[in-house]
């Protein structure tokens, strides 16, 4: 089902005039909504060995070095350590930015749709639509979100919200280091059209199919 994003439960758990209102801060909704929350860490750690599509290039990582002489403390090109700097780093060489967890702007599907630039914040606090293709990666783990997905969710727990944020889970990361396949980038355009962007947070809204 959908799952209420933390505006959509501060507004339920705080009907009419509420305390934040009468108090002008947030220490109300912390108290009534956000303390007793469920938390779900969605981090995809981004490692060396992180899965990302074949088509992109390797990234490499290492430790972070000093990119200028600094007078008593460090020369050009030395590694920084615990032991002579006090602190350690990591230099990321990346080839893409699609890896780890992220927030893919529609304009990664098609030039006419809105940049991440485009999307305001409160595009990432809605309602939010989780629909798992999980059982059809694992056979096949180039398989992307088919029209057929959508329907058969909406059919089992009603039409998507208008303005909901529809995420898919592919659990593709786990299929790949199973097969060891060569997962292909991409969403049918039709089905990424599924996906809902209302008219006022970017100039080129979704549509549905």
């Amino acid at each position: 089902m959908a799952l209420a994003a933390i505006a959509f439960a501060c507004a339920v758990l705080m009907p009419g005039k509420s305390k934040a209102a009468d108090n002008k801060g947030l220490w109300p909704v912390y108290e009534q909504a956000l303390k007793g929350a469920k938390y779900v860490d969605l981090t995809h750690t981004i490692t060396p060995h992180i899965p990302v599509w074949a088509g992109f290039a390797e990234s490499a990582f290492a430790p972070a070095k000093a990119g200028a002489d600094i007078e008593g403390f460090a020369k050009n090109g030395e590694v920084y350590t615990y032991a002579v700097h006090g602190f350690e780093a990591t230099e990321y060489n990346l080839k893409t930015d699609q890896l780890g967890t992220q927030l893919d702007p529609p304009a990664h599907w098609a030039p006419e749709y809105p940049a991440i630039d485009e999307l305001p914040a409160t595009y990432a606090i809605r309602p939010l639509v989780v629909i798992s293709i999980v059982e059809r990666v694992k056979t096949n783990p180039n398989y992307a979100l088919q029209v057929a997905d959508i329907e058969a969710w909406e059919q089992k727990y009603g039409r998507i919200p208008e303005g909901s944020v529809v995420f898919v889970r592919s659990d593709w990361s786990k299929a790949v280091a199973r097969s060891k396949a060569r997962h292909l980038e991409g969403v049918p355009r039709r089905q990424s059209r599924c996906a809902q962007v209302p008219a006022w947070a970017a100039p080129h809204p979704f549509s549905r199919p």
